[in-house]
């Protein structure tokens, strides 16, 4: 017994169907990586011009990478972890504004300086 399947549904046999298929596809996925990337808003839009920049000069302050995300352009939620990250690294060497980015264990023996 053979099996035989309709011309119209296999899509393979069609090479512009399936092109147009690929086509939309694409085009789907780059619709959809616009608009996540688009939805994190810039620390400059979400909190002002003058809170970014404190977020920006504490960043700066604190954090070790070479290249860190310590930009207004960047959303306040990277920013503000970088800070986080950086503060406990510093351990009790850290600034006092340090203070408000605390989470547990930042403080712990093994972050920050040896001793």
């Amino acid at each position: 017994m053979r099996v035989r399947m309709r011309r119209e549904t296999m899509i393979y046999s069609r090479p512009r169907t399936l092109i147009r298929l690929l086509r939309g596809l694409v085009l789907a996925c780059g619709l959809f990586a616009a608009g996540s990337a688009s939805a994190e808003r810039s620390c400059v839009e979400t909190a002002g011009p003058s809170q970014a920049r404190r977020y920006v000069d504490q960043c700066l302050e604190v954090s070790p990478a070479t290249h860190p995300p310590c930009n207004v352009a960047n959303p306040c939620v990277l920013i503000k972890d970088e800070i986080g990250r950086g503060c406990a690294l510093l351990g009790k060497d850290a600034p006092a504004f340090c203070r408000q980015y605390k989470t547990p264990g930042w403080d712990a023996p093994g972050h920050g300086t040896p001793g």
